[in-house]
């Protein structure tokens, strides 16, 4: 009798053991074919990202491309008038120079008139 019970342990040890085996192979073999999925997505999502990171800056180096055209512009336009406001005091320099008394007089009158502008909308 003991004989078949030890037997019997044996086999259902056995069992136990081949259901642990086959459990086992089953789960490597899942493992194995979620492996095998997860690079070639991860793959693409890197890609994707990377691409969309690459768009973005080239997006980002546009604008910095026409904000420094555009300054380059404004730089270039704002010398320009600065020469042409010194062209222009120069001249005008030259031509209080020449007539000191018209200039006084022409700058009483501005005078006058700004102050009676100015005095006039004051009063409405």
């Amino acid at each position: 009798m003991e004989n078949s019970i030890d037997s019997k342990i044996n086999a259902a040890r056995d069992g136990v053991t081949q259901i642990g085996n086959n459990l086992r192979a089953d789960a490597h073999a899942a493992i194995d074919k979620v492996a095998d999925k997860v690079p070639p997505t991860t793959d693409r999502l890197a890609n994707s990202a990377h691409n969309g990171i690459d768009k973005v800056a080239d997006g980002v180096n546009k604008v910095a491309d026409t904000m420094e055209s555009a300054s380059g512009r404004l730089i270039a336009r704002s010398k320009q008038v600065g020469e042409s406001y010194k062209a222009l005091a120069e001249s005008g320099r030259g031509r209080v120079r020449a007539n000191p008394a018209i200039s006084i007089l022409l700058a009483a009158a501005a005078g006058y008139g700004l102050s009676k502008l100015l005095s006039s909308r004051g009063t409405k």
